[in-house]
């Protein structure tokens, strides 16, 4: 599982390898959230923010960030 400085590594490796994109792809991540954009138009707007060999880093801040909110959900 994911502590929050897992959470927070992986974000900032995710937010060094986007730079300004990260603006936009937590912008993104929030549409998800809300809805508004579906879990593939989510990944196919993320990825166009990165390059190849930067995408595993997308797919592990969505794994730490899920693993944390189990902990979060877990705990209450």
């Amino acid at each position: 599982m994911a502590s929050s400085s897992e959470l927070n590594i992986a974000r900032k490796n995710l937010a060094d390898a986007l730079g300004d994109s990260m603006t936009l792809y937590l912008q993104n991540l929030n549409a998800w959230f809300k809805k508004k954009l579906n879990k593939e138009d989510f990944d196919y707007e993320a990825r166009k923010l990165m390059r190849n060999d930067t995408v595993h880093l997308h797919n592990e801040f969505l794994l730490a960030l899920i693993a944390k909110c189990s902990i979060v959900s877990s705990s209450g």
